[in-house]
């Protein structure tokens, strides 16, 4: 389903735990028009590269991972909405802030989620709506959707032209520990797949975990290869709300 794409970080990573920075979901069902309308591709400036995904939380609030947005320039991003395919659709504005999380820690992931802001408003409408971001935690075993443009093989790099949906489901953190360790912190919601040989890759990342259409996880990184039996793993909105009001008054 999401594809390869995260890069090994530290020794840490022996176990193949933090995937590299590239991306794709592999194994994950076409999305129709409209279906995800908050979902979000984030591009360089003045091209048409997506590097990342992000979830609208207002007409001028996106979220995504601080991991593909740090060092950036407050101006450097395209924010695309409402488009369904990369190649073509949807709506661009530009960049003005990008806010990283103070405490966001590049080489063990830790508060991995970054607020890009709008220079201009964002026009809402049946294919651009921003998404509720749900307040409370999320336990063990219930059926999450993520979706982004990572590529849908898990040897291959190329994103996915068409926008991708899977459905996958959450366990514990002492769960996700007992697989890759001291890696994983209380900030982090993981999920494991329904179908075997699906997941998030790299530029999956940043993009959507919803629960009732409702905002829970974005996404941070994923074992190598993308779609193996280890968990994928999402940075936890409900960990972090008080910090997103603070900065977006979301």
């Amino acid at each position: 389903m999401f594809r390869k794409l995260l890069i090994i970080l530290s020794a840490v990573f022996a176990i193949n735990a933090f995937p590299d920075r590239l991306g794709r979901i592999v194994n994950g069902d076409l999305a129709v028009v409209g279906q995800v309308p908050f979902q979000v591709s984030l591009r360089a400036w003045g091209t048409t590269f997506h590097f990342a995904g992000g979830a609208l939380i207002s007409n001028r609030w996106v979220l995504t991972v601080a991991h593909k947005v740090s060092g950036r320039a407050g101006n450097s991003i395209n924010l695309v909405v409402g488009a369904r395919l990369l190649t073509s659709g949807g709506t661009t504005v530009r960049s003005d802030q990008i806010r990283i999380h103070p405490d966001f820690n590049f080489e063990t992931m830790q508060n991995d989620l970054a607020c890009v802001h709008s220079a201009t408003t964002i026009t809402i409408g049946q294919n651009i709506q921003s998404i509720f971001m749900l307040p409370g935690f999320i336990n063990a075993n219930e059926n999450v959707q993520v979706s982004g443009w990572g590529a849908i093989e898990n040897d291959k790099g190329e994103n996915s032209n068409a926008l991708l949906i899977l459905t996958q489901r959450t366990i514990s953190n002492d769960d996700c520990v007992s697989v890759y360790g001291n890696v994983v912190y209380d900030g982090h919601l993981c999920t494991t797949a329904i179908t075997a040989g699906s997941g998030i890759c790299s530029t999956d990342v940043g993009g959507p975990l919803i629960l009732n259409a409702n905002l829970v996880g974005i996404a941070s990184w994923h074992p190598l290869p993308c779609g193996d039996s280890r968990p994928d793993v999402y940075t936890r909105i409900s960990h972090y709300r008080s910090w997103i009001t603070s900065v977006t008054s979301v």
